[in-house]
């Protein structure tokens, strides 16, 4: 499972940074062409949209895999480590529900509604296929919640067996 998440890690990774510096062209030229040219294309505007909003929600799933997101530990700060784990795998599981019902299974609905929405500045690309990143963000981020909760399992039981004590007869 950890190779799987390194894979997952480098994927998405590679697909953030090409994101992130197609997103810098194409911004660049928008202000090249609107300040050289006096005019900017509507069609990179809104491929520059939707490229933000697609490196926004895999970045999110690359950063919740590293659990880099924002938790407030401010009462879970003065018990044990073993409830600390005990109550970040309680968080892990109440995440993923929440992705699981909002992003995957509300972005499928998302995108089976609005396949056939076209997109105003960019005829060519459907609405449905833009939001196809809300499921991939939930599918990622339930791989990483299952991940985490999987490692806080092993830290537990292996704390929990090395606390207990030998019997020697």
């Amino acid at each position: 499972m950890h190779v799987c998440k390194l894979w997952i890690d480098r994927f998405l990774a590679f697909v953030c940074i090409v994101l992130c510096g197609s997103l810098t062209i194409i911004v660049t030229w928008q202000v090249v062409g609107r300040f050289v040219f006096s005019a900017a294309g509507a069609q990179s505007e809104e491929l520059a949209k939707i490229m933000f909003v697609w490196l926004v929600l895999l970045g999110a799933a690359l950063l919740f895999g590293e659990k880099g997101h924002m938790s407030i530990e401010i009462l879970v700060d003065y018990f044990s480590s073993r409830w600390k784990t005990i109550f970040q795998i309680i968080t892990s599981v109440l995440i993923l529900l929440f992705v699981a019902s909002i992003l995957l299974i509300g972005g499928f609905d998302a995108v089976q509604r609005t396949m056939r929405q076209t997109n105003a500045a960019i005829p060519y690309i459907s609405t449905g296929q833009i939001y196809i990143a809300l499921p991939l963000c939930g599918a990622f981020s339930i791989f990483y919640c299952i991940y985490n909760i999987w490692t806080d399992i092993k830290v537990l039981v292996k704390s929990k067996a090395e606390n207990t004590p030998s019997r020697e007869d």
